[in-house]
């Protein structure tokens, strides 16, 4: 090892060394001469600083008699004297003047405010007013008659709208709203229904809405998504009957009710005629076409049973054997 580093570990050991065995020392000897002189220091501890401790080596001085404060006598409270109590005398009792006695007249019963009937919807398309008729047709517009229908939905339909069922009531609503002022016929919805294949004809339509239970309904109508243009929106009629299966395609998807139209000819057509041109605007009603539906009106939307073949009365003899 070098003298230079030498050197320095020497100077580095007495720059701490020194200070370190100063205080080491410095405490030792505090401690040697506090315990050597206990006595003393408590004693100056006692006497000039006022601090109650012991000082080993000295007797407990006894507490004397005299030194002990004496007690005080207790004072006892004087007695309350109080002042004798009177009792004042009642005055005399007023004797109530008789009142009239008034009659309450019973509440009346109130009689609760009848709503205003709601009255029916804003149509979304325009409809020219029904002509006036002579009186023997005005006679047979004003008989009411309700069709129950079932609607049909494809998946077209279905698929594209969530709303499907209120998208039908809504069109079902406004439908009844024409026919009721054109023909007095009323449209009831007993069903909606949704099919799992999208019509692309009304051949197809006819064919799918055979396989389907008209749950009680009068007429059973097909709604299609696509704008097919089909002359064929109902099954065929006779002089007795309606038909009891229609069809109805969309028309402008851009349009407010776009199977409104779809709807009332499906409608009419099952009644036997076909009022309303599938594309004016604003939708009217044929009069001719509309006088062949008031007149067979009342018809019934099943066809009516077949009575059974007679046997012909002139039949041919067994002949002789």
């Amino acid at each position: 090892m070098s003298a230079a580093r030498l050197k320095s570990l020497g100077k580095l050991t007495v720059l701490i060394g020194l200070p370190v065995a100063f205080v080491v020392g410095l405490f030792g000897a505090g401690v040697y001469v506090g315990h050597g002189h206990r006595a003393a220091i408590l004693g100056f501890e006692r006497d000039w600083l006022g601090l109650d401790v012991a000082v080993p080596g000295e007797p407990s001085k006894p507490t004397s008699e005299t030194t002990r404060p004496e007690p005080k006598p207790e004072a006892k409270p004087e007695p309350e004297v109080k002042p004798p109590v009177t009792t004042p005398e009642p005055p005399p009792e007023a004797k109530p003047e008789p009142q009239p006695v008034v009659e309450t007249p019973p509440p009346k019963p109130e009689t609760p405010t009848p709503e205003p009937p709601r009255g029916p919807d804003a149509l979304p398309l325009a409809v020219v007013d029904p002509a006036p008729l002579p009186p023997e047709l005005q006679a047979k517009l004003s008989e009411p008659l309700k069709i129950r229908v079932k609607v049909v939905v494809d998946e077209e339909v279905a698929g594209r709208r969530s709303d499907w069922i209120d998208y039908v009531e809504r069109h079902v609503r406004w439908a009844s709203q024409v026919l009721q002022s054109q023909l007095g016929v009323e449209l009831e919805l007993r069903g909606i229904v949704a099919w799992p294949t999208t019509w692309s004809s009304g051949q197809v339509a006819f064919a799918d809405l055979a396989g389907v239970g008209n749950d009680g309904a009068d007429l059973l109508i097909g709604l299609g998504g696509r704008n097919v243009r089909t002359p064929l929106q109902a099954a065929a009629t006779t002089p007795k009957h309606h038909a009891s299966t229609a069809i109805a395609f969309g028309s402008d998807p851009t349009s407010p009710a776009p199977h409104l139209r779809g709807l009332l000819r499906a409608v009419t057509h099952a009644m036997g005629s076909d009022p309303i041109s599938a594309d004016a605007n604003p939708i009217a009603f044929a009069d001719e076409d509309r006088r062949i539906i008031l007149e067979r009106k009342h018809l019934p939307f099943t066809p009516e049973a077949e009575d059974p073949a007679q046997p012909a009365e002139d039949a041919a003899p067994k002949g002789d054997i």
